[in-house]
């Protein structure tokens, strides 16, 4: 018996894609680290216990992974909003920091997975580079 291209009600089969949060938040973490003032993400208490964990018990399969530390995203329809918490470098402006990552993850976001983007900027703390 052949299988039909479309459902009985005649409408075209579109194929179902969900991305994870994870996968929005491992993107959103490369681009944010990559902007410059960023010294790093800063996890939250959770984070910082599933990283403990995942340093403790790594994945089976080997692979290297993107941390998404200080990164959380929630994925809804066809939007994501996600929120980064960092470290900032001493002397950089932090509202040019936040727009710079803002736009950055947006982009890539988009661009990775199709989804339109909100991106939330806490930076909790300054590093002050001593050796300067």
């Amino acid at each position: 018996m052949p299988i039909s291209a479309r459902p009985p009600d005649g409408t075209p089969n579109h194929p179902q894609l969900h991305i994870s949060d994870t996968v929005v938040a491992r993107v959103a973490a490369y681009h944010a680290c990559r902007v410059a003032g960023v010294r790093r993400l800063r996890p939250d208490l959770a984070q910082s216990m599933v990283s403990v964990a995942t340093r403790l018990f790594p994945p089976h399969d080997g692979e290297p992974r993107i941390p998404t530390d200080g990164v959380t995203a929630t994925v809804a329809d066809d939007r994501v909003e996600i929120s980064i918490a960092l470290v900032a470098q001493w002397g950089r402006n932090c509202r040019d920091i936040a727009e710079q990552i803002q736009d950055q993850v947006t982009e890539q976001v988009r661009s990775y997975t199709g989804l339109s983007a909100t991106v939330n900027i806490t930076i909790t703390d300054i590093d002050i580079d001593y050796t300067d």
